[in-house]
């Protein structure tokens, strides 16, 4: 956690205290062999829903379109990565919910304002609701080789 932080501040990205709270739980797991991983955007339209669904009923249908949560260090490394993102757009992580420092659980929140880049967190309650026009990131399911 501490080399992504370090990592992000040396790119100019800017880090919420959300997002350093998640990064710094011990449920923040940074994967030991990294691996390539098939990235999907879709918003909450593109599975399905029309008005609005639960980030369960969001990532039941992910399952179900053979798309599974990302891990937990996917957000800050695809943070990394993604430096060209368009300004105004926010992006959500599908991956299990990591509890920030006050007890709330959130995903991993790529942002771009006028202020620069973003890595911050959102709550993500299992009844919390989401707009049609929401957009997550999934990882393709790995096929049983």
């Amino acid at each position: 956690a501490e080399q992504l932080i370090s990592e992000m501040e040396a790119a100019g990205i800017n880090i919420s205290d959300y997002a350093k709270s998640m990064l710094n739980n011990r449920k923040f797991v940074q994967g030991k062999n990294p691996e390539e991983a098939t990235l999907i955007r879709l918003t909450v339209a593109d599975l399905g829903f029309k008005s609005s669904a639960t980030t369960d009923q969001i990532y039941e249908r992910a399952q179900i379109l053979g798309l599974e949560l990302c891990p937990a260090d996917t957000g800050p490394n695809y943070r990394l990565k993604y430096q060209n993102q368009p300004l105004n757009e926010w992006i959500y992580m599908g991956m299990k919910q990591i509890t920030d420092s006050v007890g709330y659980p959130r995903v991993f929140k790529l942002e771009h304002y006028g202020d620069g880049l973003w890595l911050s967190g959102a709550w993500a309650r299992p009844d919390d609701g989401w707009d049609p026009d929401s957009r997550f990131v999934f990882r393709l399911r790995k096929s049983e080789s």
